[in-house]
This record gives C-alpha cells, structure tokens and sequence, in this order.
C-alpha cells in the first residue's frame, strides 16, 4: 500500500498532510473523484465564488497522478453549441 495526498485548489490551495493509503495508481484515481465529488456536493459555494475547483492527487514521491478540474462558465464550449442549439 501507499500514500496518497488530494490537494484543493479553489483560489488557494489546500494541501492534505495527512493522506490516505491505496493500493496503487488506479485506487487513487478513483479516490479523486470521490473527493471531486464530496467536496463539490458540500463545497459548492467557495467553486461558484472562485469559478474553478481542482483536486489534485499526488504519490508519497510528490508525483501528481492525477488532477481533477471542473469550471463554471455561462459560455457554452464550441463543439456543444451547435448540438445544444438543435433539435
């Protein structure tokens, strides 16, 4: 097993110091989406206030595995506007 840390970033960083053991890089992964998902869900207003949240999971050797970012926008992106806008 080892250590994995998920990191926040909403305008500043949060940085876990305690982590979390897993069995590897996929357990991780999955693991940022839960955090991803929690912290949003009870969060949610410190990510309208700043309009992007990250979490970003790293190893014990400080490599990130994986980095999670979600943006709000009232634009919609290009390739979804012509689906969005038809019937």
């Amino acid at each position: 097993m080892a250590r994995y840390f998920f990191h926040t970033l909403d305008g500043e960083c949060v940085r876990d110091e305690l982590g979390e053991e897993l069995p590897g890089d996929d357990a991780a992964r999955e693991e940022a989406l839960i955090v991803f998902g929690e912290l949003l869900q009870h969060c949610g207003h410190r990510f309208w206030a700043s309009g992007v949240f990250s979490v970003i999971a790293t190893n014990e050797s400080r490599e990130v595995v994986v980095t999670l970012t979600a943006q709000a926008s009232t634009d919609l992106p290009d390739d979804a506007r012509a689906n969005a806008l038809t019937d």
